[in-house]
């Protein structure tokens, strides 16, 4: 099942590109083609950082950075890149203001992508992986 989801997977994605980049990809423009116009790029960036305490003197504490990237291939055919640079872990709250770590601290990158093809007004196709959701940031559309 699960190779038939990968297989059906890569066949929707090659279908997808070959429609509708192949057919306009090598135009004389510069001798660049004209899928890696550098016009079609953008990138931003967010930060963000999150703590809690409980009332049994526990905490914890997130902070992450994303790189967000989008490349329209098309008006009606972009893929869009997060990486997520996460950094987590927990403390034991001690006495005043002094916190204990508890030796869990972790870095991890964590890439979300998704590719949305929209071959007519009443259709539209969208194949997604994500690896890490942002509870911060739950209602944030593209």
């Amino acid at each position: 099942m699960k190779r038939l989801l990968i297989l059906l997977t890569i066949m929707l994605i090659s279908v997808m590109l070959n429609s509708q980049v192949i057919e306009n990809a090598f135009k004389p423009s510069l001798l660049t083609p004209s899928f890696l116009n550098p016009n079609n790029f953008s990138m931003s960036h967010s930060v963000k950082f999150m703590g809690g305490y409980s009332s049994n003197n526990q905490s914890f504490y997130e902070s992450v950075y994303t790189n967000h990237l989008m490349y329209k291939f098309k008006p009606n055919l972009n893929l869009k890149v997060d990486l997520n640079f996460v950094n987590f872990g927990t403390a034991t709250y001690k006495s005043g203001i002094e916190f204990e770590g508890n030796d869990d601290n972790q870095s991890k990158v964590m890439p979300n992508f998704q590719l949305n093809w929209k071959p007519s007004e009443s259709t539209s196709i969208t194949v997604e992986f994500k690896q890490y959701h942002d509870p911060m940031n739950y209602y944030r559309r593209w």
